[in-house]
């Protein structure tokens, strides 16, 4: 008899000594692409501007847009709520904190990546 199996359409991954659950599937992949875009575009933005001509309340200000912009991508990654645990972990961080986003960034891109490869090889052995 032969057997099959599917593979799992979401990855765990373990962030400070919990596990979080990252989906996978078509419903939501399109827009973790948009989300990882609009971090990435939004946090290009607000490093270049001039920060030392900044008024101590413009700096407030283009603080709580940088951590808007890391909640908007970490919900979308790990689900709704994650952010204010996982900043507090962070020590309340903003840069500490972009070290994880980058973490997960790169999963995304890795699972992404492998996803295209195993259709590439499916689609090649079936064109032989």
């Amino acid at each position: 008899m032969r057997k099959f199996e599917f593979s799992k359409a979401y990855e765990e991954v373990e962030i400070n000594g919990k596990v979080y659950r990252i989906d996978f599937s078509d419903d939501v992949l399109g827009e973790y692409q948009k989300k990882i875009k609009q971090y990435y575009d939004e946090s290009k933005e607000l490093t270049e501007q001039d920060i030392a001509s900044m008024s101590d309340d413009q700096q407030a200000e283009l603080l709580a847009k940088q951590r808007q912009n890391m909640k908007s991508l970490t919900e979308a990654l790990l689900g709704e709520g994650t952010f204010d645990e996982l900043f507090e972990a962070a020590g309340r961080s903003t840069v500490v904190y972009a070290e994880l986003l980058e973490f997960l960034t790169e999963l995304f891109a890795e699972k992404a990546e492998k996803m295209k490869e195993d259709r590439r090889k499916k689609y090649v052995k079936k064109a032989r």
